[in-house]
């Protein structure tokens, strides 16, 4: 229990933990160094701490590849980390992007250092003494992560595991992923409710939609209208107990269109000479040249550019 005495906020900042995969920070996460900043990489963290000002302190956990069980135990580890460290829980405010629920962490118990840390993707530490700990996590990524010599993979000779994981088990059913997600959060949910700290919820695409779900997440051929409010949750009697538990359909939960997300949003609202996404290196190209050029089915990053836009016209209306 936090006592009263230690609720005090001495420096009388507002934090908000933020956190998500790679469109909230497209880079592997240093818990030891937040202020690391590339300016062609520079996302809506970014952008809010701009637009809130010194009031607030906005603290960007998030990390490429990231699944969701692993943002909650992110928010879940640092709103208690702050709480202990005398931050008053209702200075605390949380925002959480969910990235596509068929993405996993697994723990592996190995010598992990700062070196391999920024060498190898597709890991995953958030805790300041992390090297302490003799491990890390793996991050599946949701997809075929890389395999080559050089590659976390191979250092510690996962290759198998995750294969056969990925292959057999977790591509032909997504209910292990989604069951860890949807429990996570509901605990993470009623811890904020009973601390009274504020929470905030936006996704990367779209998890919710059937629509959406039947074409592994994301509107399909990239076209906002196609998904309806129809939840592929409803399918499966497992998942049932959690919808009412969560805030999919409340107003701390932000959707565009029907449960889309950032990438849909992205791609809606582009302005000419504006690049699209970081993908683009700072160059603007019509939506059939970047398809052409760049990436076939028009998938990549939300530029700083459109990440600023996203904030200003979107994000910060939510909080306020």
């Amino acid at each position: 229990m936090v006592t009263k005495q230690k609720m005090v906020n001495l420096n009388n900042k507002k934090y908000i933990l933020t956190s998500g995969c790679s469109f909230t920070n497209n880079v592997r996460l240093n818990p030891n160094n937040l202020k690391e900043e590339d300016s062609t990489r520079f996302s809506w963290p970014y952008y809010l701490q701009k637009e809130l000002g010194k009031e607030y302190e906005v603290l960007n956990y998030g990390g490429a590849t990231n699944d969701n069980v692993s943002l909650c135990r992110i928010f879940f580890y640092h709103t208690k980390r702050l709480i202990k460290e005398g931050v008053n829980p209702k200075d605390i405010i949380i925002i959480g992007q969910w990235s596509d629920p068929n993405r996993e962490s697994i723990w592996i118990k190995s010598k992990f250092t700062e070196e391999d840390r920024e060498k190898y993707g597709h890991t995953l530490v958030y805790t300041p003494t992390w090297e302490k700990e003799n491990g890390f996590f793996y991050l599946t990524g949701g997809f075929s992560p890389p395999d080559g010599e050089d590659s976390a993979l191979k250092k510690y000779g996962i290759e198998n595991a995750i294969k056969y994981w990925e292959a057999d088990i977790n591509w032909n059913n997504i209910l292990n992923q989604v069951l860890h997600w949807l429990e996570s959060w509901s605990h993470l949910e009623r811890y904020c409710k009973e601390t009274q700290v504020n929470t905030y919820w936006m996704s990367m695409r779209n998890p919710y939609s059937v629509e959406a779900y039947e074409c592994w997440f994301g509107a399909p051929e990239n076209d906002s209208t196609i998904p309806t409010k129809n939840l592929w949750f409803e399918k499966y009697e497992i998942l049932k107990p959690y919808i009412d538990e969560l805030p999919i359909n409340k107003s701390n939960h932000w959707h565009y269109k029907n449960y889309n997300g950032l990438l849909e949003w992205t791609i809606d609202n582009i302005q000419e000479g504006v690049p699209y996404f970081q993908e683009s290196s700072g160059k603007y190209l019509s939506w059939e040249d970047y398809k052409k050029e760049i990436h076939e089915y028009g998938w990549g990053h939300p530029s700083p550019q459109m990440m600023e836009k996203f904030v200003k016209e979107e994000l910060i209306n939510i909080i306020r």
